[in-house]
């Protein structure tokens, strides 16, 4: 009497699974695809808010960096891991804890 009442309530579990599969596919194929929003890649994401000696992406001037001891003209401090954020002075990078690396004009 167990093994058949094990049998009933596997065959009913499966009907009901197999009900349930049924019954969401229907439901995704009449419904319409949603197009997912464009993201923004972090590149071209703005910065909320400036940090300090940070400069804007876009100066490529270099007039208003500290220049190292190498003799080339430094047009940017960045964090290699975020460098999409400029900085005007060397030192720790605020995003990562490691040094700012210099991005010299050719």
């Amino acid at each position: 009497m167990k093994t058949t009442q094990i049998l009933v309530l596997a065959t009913f579990l499966v009907a009901v699974a197999a009900c349930s599969k049924q019954e969401n596919t229907e439901a995704t194929s009449q419904a319409p695809k949603a197009e997912m929003p464009a993201m923004e890649t972090p590149m071209e994401a703005k910065p909320a808010v400036k940090l300090p000696n940070e400069i804007d992406a876009n100066d490529l001037s270099g007039s208003n960096v500290e220049q190292d001891a190498s003799g080339k003209k430094v047009l940017y401090w960045e964090d290699p891991m975020v460098p999409g954020r400029h900085f005007s002075k060397s030192g720790q990078s605020p995003f990562m804890d490691m040094k700012l690396s210099p991005k010299y004009a050719e």
